[in-house]
């Protein structure tokens, strides 16, 4: 009895958390790229806010957490909240200088109920840092996008 109880509980956990995933808003492919030249110092991950934090959570893989001169990181970040919205904000650091990048995904309903999908990308530099945010794909079916974010 007790194993069937077990059984049963491990599979309704397990449907839980595919419907919930199923609820997610679309997925956002993430890549990372440090135009440094090789050898320079690495692009650092940080964290500082709740957008940061929610988003390191939501990543698969997870970042990592240095990016060296010349290379380039990738992942996907999947938020739960809602099938209609979805975001990524990651801080990079090389020495004094930071990037701050984000993306967001809204499926905003009109006031005749009819609902336009909205990709936005942005990238913030501060310390003479060379930013750029660009979004290479967008898909209309499922939402989901791509998005490439450059430092130096």
């Amino acid at each position: 009895m007790k194993r069937g109880k077990t059984l049963f509980t491990t599979v309704a956990m397990a449907a839980a958390i595919t419907a919930g995933a199923a609820y997610g808003g679309p997925a956002v492919q993430v890549t990372v790229k440090h135009l440094g030249a090789s050898g320079s110092a690495p692009a650092v991950y940080t964290i500082t806010n709740a957008n940061e934090t929610s988003t390191y959570q939501n990543s698969r893989p997870k970042p990592d957490q240095e990016i060296s001169g010349g290379n380039t990181g990738f992942y996907t970040v999947q938020s739960l909240i809602s099938p209609d919205t979805n975001f990524a904000t990651v801080r990079y650091k090389i020495g004094d200088k930071t990037c701050v990048f984000s993306t967001t995904f809204l499926n905003i309903r009109s006031a005749t109920g009819s609902k336009t999908p909205q990709w936005k990308k942005s990238a913030t530099p501060s310390g003479g840092a060379s930013c750029t945010a660009t979004i290479t794909s967008t898909n209309y079916t499922d939402y989901s996008w791509a998005v490439q974010f450059t430092m130096k």
